[in-house]
């Protein structure tokens, strides 16, 4: 990715099973960038191997994944399972252009579709400003264990459609 440029223009589509690896490396990039000031590195570094060990194994059959491309590139991935919005991700040279606003709304459209009322969210610290300029409300926080007893803390969202 090149930093001196920025898309003007970006297309949101459904991902396709071979850019598995690149949306991986953009949720790596994103974690260890935006995320270090939040969590301790082996906190990030854990959540890095849970995603991999995720992704490996093909990650969940039934998820809907979209993709924001940008001059031919992938910049950004969202993704749905059922009632809950499981990523966001946008990669750090470009965050701060809508990228995952758009692909969230995106995700709340195809939910909308499917009769959804109420989306729900695992939101990093880092991203749960994101989420609440994006309509969602706090309901709790919790942890996720991601490697040998580290746990990550997370901030429990919904949002009714």
């Amino acid at each position: 990715m090149d930093p001196s440029s920025s898309p003007q223009v970006f297309s949101i589509r459904k991902a396709q099973p071979d850019e598995v690896i690149q949306q991986l490396r953009i949720q790596i990039d994103a974690l260890r960038t935006l995320c270090r000031q939040d969590y301790a590195p082996e906190q990030i570094e854990g959540l890095i191997e849970r995603n991999i060990r995720y992704s490996s194994r093909g990650g969940y059959q039934r998820e809907i994944t979209l993709v924001a491309e940008a001059d031919g590139m992938i910049v950004g991935f969202s993704a749905l399972l059922g009632r809950r919005i499981s990523a966001v991700y946008v990669h750090p040279q470009y965050v701060r252009q809508g990228i995952g606003s758009r692909l969230l709304a995106a995700l709340e459209r195809i939910a909308a579709t499917q009769k959804i009322i109420t989306l729900r969210v695992a939101a990093s610290l880092t991203a749960h400003p994101f989420y609440q300029a994006n309509g969602y409300q706090v309901i709790g926080e919790s942890y996720l264990g991601v490697h040998k007893g580290l746990r990550v803390r997370y901030i429990d969202m919904k949002k009714r459609l």
